[in-house]
């Protein structure tokens, strides 16, 4: 029987830094499964938020449970243990510009998991081709690439984890609305394409 306990539990979330009070008394239940977008206008709190959900932020005040666990009560270790579970795709991407494109689509699963150098080499193309990249970017850049390229990279990184749930922050900024519509169809054609693999996954996204 699938858990009625909702996959992030956020209550009376508070957020400042020094003077500035970005999130105040913030309530959300995720259910598993469920796909949302959190909207707002810039600058009103959407990135701190998902932040916090995967305890990059410390709240003020309030308090975040994943999976019936509040973050706060994990040590650092156990903290970068649960961000294994989430697929986070930042809103410039955020891809190391030192790195081709296969080591940033390989960098969490080597620093987080014990893969085979053959293993890895298999399971990058794949993600890659999952996103309709071609095995012809393995070898470039981010400088290389367009825009709505490095999205898709941004966006195999984010699901070579297999994670359980996926963060985008606000994952069409800066293209063109031909490149908006097919990052957005790319987004759900994933979730449609692999629901065995992300059985429980829920997806909070900013737009």
């Amino acid at each position: 029987m699938v858990s009625q306990q909702p996959i992030i539990d956020i209550r009376g979330l508070h957020v400042s830094f020094g003077t500035q009070k970005v999130l105040r008394n913030i309530d959300l239940q995720v259910p598993r499964g469920q796909t949302l977008a959190i909207i707002g206008e810039t600058g009103c709190g959407k990135t701190v938020l998902l932040k916090a959900m995967i305890g990059l932020v410390r709240p003020t005040r309030g308090t975040i449970a994943f999976d019936g666990q509040e973050l706060a009560s994990l040590n650092e270790k156990q903290l970068t243990q649960e961000r294994t579970r989430f697929g986070f795709l930042f809103q410039n991407a955020a891809l190391f510009d030192s790195m081709t494109v296969a080591q940033n689509v390989a960098f969490p699963l080597r620093q987080h998991k014990h893969h085979a150098s053959d293993e890895i080499a298999r399971i990058v193309p794949a993600r890659l081709a999952e996103v309709g990249l071609p095995p012809s970017v393995l070898g470039k850049r981010p400088v290389e690439l367009s825009g709505g390229m490095r999205k898709r990279v941004g966006l195999a990184r984010a699901l070579v984890m297999n994670p359980e749930i996926l963060l985008y922050d606000e994952p069409t900024t800066g293209l063109d609305p031909i490149m908006s519509d097919v990052i957005n169809e790319l987004i759900l054609r994933t979730r449609r394409r692999c629901p065995q693999r992300y059985p429980r996954r829920s997806m909070p996204r900013s737009s």
